[in-house]
């Protein structure tokens, strides 16, 4: 059974990767992570054919150590804790130390390269995004001779109605209301449930995916879609209410202050390169909210995935979807500890 290293394999993405690798009895699965005795870990880790390597994925040792043997690797990087600076380097150095140990195929998971898409306008300059948009086009640019290398390039999580930026606020009434700074632009929203599953295919179809940027949506709506859609499904009243960025931006920052990194902790990268909260996430909602984002190729997901979910009505349905917030998704859980804690440290500090 040939093995796979999953790198961000406890987050909300790499979860189904691990899931769908292990039930597939084609693949045995290392899980790279900082702490195999977290809640997290040890749940995958009673998964058929998982084993865990604790490390680091911004330490190069780690690294050696976590690829040395496997067939194949899936990589996604955690930006919001690396920045940007250093996601671009550790995203270099994982392919490179990668090719050294021998490994046979490399998926990176990458999302929309903002800057590029938007012709390089720098209002569009997104840390997080641009990050990966980098490493990926770097990797695609070395060629599939000595190690095959595909790319998975997702939007924004469907399953973040529940648990991020996405969950609308019930009014007293009863109406859901989506307040945020989106515009009328499509979004590609993509169901967690089908990424292990594309995943999978990508290490399966070898001759086909290798050199291969394949870009994956459940579907593309706006807000107004998103409250319509609700409405249909729930017979609950859902609506979006544009709100203004510098209205929003307060009532959604971690704390004043914020950097972009901030769940990192005080040892993180604070320089010139470090974007605020507020920075990263005003092209995150323009970007997104005005429908930036490349179109995806639905026939062809269609083939790769025949049984994929291909609606939000369709996954509003299959997963009871309420508008009601749920604790699901690891990357909100541990910015809201993140930001707790970096209040804290301000506080004493300033006392």
């Amino acid at each position: 059974m040939r093995e796979v290293l999953v790198i961000g394999g406890t987050g909300a993405q790499g979860l189904p990767v691990v899931k769908a690798l292990s039930s597939s009895n084609q693949f045995s699965v290392r899980v790279l992570t900082r702490d195999a005795k977290s809640a997290r870990a040890q749940d995958i880790a009673k998964l058929p054919h998982v084993s865990l390597v604790e490390g680091r994925q911004d330490n190069q040792e780690d690294l050696h150590r976590a690829f040395q043997g496997v067939y194949g690797a899936w990589v996604n990087t955690d930006g919001f804790t690396l920045g940007e600076k250093n996601e671009l380097f550790y995203g270099c150095r994982a392919y490179e130390i990668a090719r050294y140990q021998g490994v046979q195929h490399y998926v990176y998971a990458c999302t929309d390269f903002a800057l590029k898409h938007a012709n390089w306008d720098e209002n569009f300059h997104w840390g997080h995004n641009d990050a990966k948009g980098r490493v990926a086009e770097y990797i695609l640019a070395q060629g599939q001779d000595g190690m095959k290398s595909s790319v998975l390039t997702t939007g924004p999580y469907m399953n973040m109605l529940w648990d991020g930026m996405f969950v609308p606020t019930q009014q007293p009434d009863g109406t859901f209301v989506w307040a945020n700074p989106a515009k009328t632009g499509k979004i590609p929203l993509i169901a967690l449930e089908d990424i292990g599953h594309y995943s999978l295919w990508l290490f399966n179809n070898l001759p086909e995916s290798a050199g291969m940027n394949l870009k994956v949506a459940t579907d593309e709506v706006s807000f107004a879609d998103i409250a319509a859609v609700f409405t249909e499904v729930t017979g609950k009243k859902g609506v979006h209410q544009y709100m203004p960025l510098e209205e929003y931006l307060p009532l959604a920052e971690p704390f004043p202050g914020a950097l972009a990194n901030f769940a990192a902790g005080p040892d993180a990268v604070r320089d010139d390169s470090t974007m605020t909260w507020r920075q990263n996430f005003s092209v995150w909602w323009r970007y997104w909210g005005e429908g930036r984002a490349e179109p995806r190729d639905f026939t062809l997901l269609n083939r790769i995935h025949p049984g994929r979910i291909k609606s939000l009505g369709e996954w509003m349905k299959m997963a009871h979807y309420d508008g009601l917030r749920k604790n699901v998704l690891k990357g909100p859980e541990d910015l809201r500890r993140a930001a707790v804690s970096m209040q804290n440290r301000q506080t004493s500090a300033s006392a």
